[in-house]
């Protein structure tokens, strides 16, 4: 476990494959790499529990990533996943891919994302957003608690 996982509740590991490799080299794709962030999310939204919504989704509004060494298709993925921010419909995810191999650091990622109602297209507070703050926060202190963090990091609050 490098030092910057140990900051993370939430890991899931992904088996990667030789299709997900690029330009015939024996490296995974970057564009793979930000799908495991997706899937792991939708593995994060399980574990702590969040509501599936129907109309209002949570939409990507937002990516800023580095890519700091390749991993290849025969290695497995460690994706570490923390809310950061939760503010009014928005929210911010940190994620982390670390090599399962050779134990270093892939890539970082700060997802940016919004509540969407599809039907009109505009941003939309979902109806159970207080319950959504209260399960990630729960999820996200109970582990910070537990690892003595600074909770300033967390910033989440209802809409004003």
């Amino acid at each position: 476990m490098s030092d910057q996982q140990s900051n993370f509740r939430f890991s899931s590991e992904y088996q990667l494959r030789h299709t997900d490799s690029f330009a015939g080299t024996p490296f995974v794709h970057g564009g793979v790499l930000l799908a495991l962030t997706e899937i792991a999310l939708a593995d994060y939204d399980k574990e702590v529990g969040l509501p599936v919504q129907e109309e209002i989704l949570r939409i990507q509004s937002g990516s800023q990533i580095r890519y700091r060494a390749p991993i290849r298709w025969d290695d497995k993925a460690k994706v570490s996943l923390k809310c950061i921010s939760a503010i009014n419909g928005r929210l911010i995810f940190e994620a982390l891919i670390e090599s399962t191999l050779h134990h270093h650091v892939i890539a970082n990622f700060t997802h940016r994302y919004v509540y969407l109602n599809t039907q009109t297209g505009q941003p939309q507070l979902p109806e159970q957003w207080q319950k959504i703050l209260e399960l990630i926060q729960n999820y996200e202190y109970a582990f910070s608690t537990e690892e003595s963090e600074d909770l300033s990091l967390i910033h989440i609050s209802e809409p004003t």
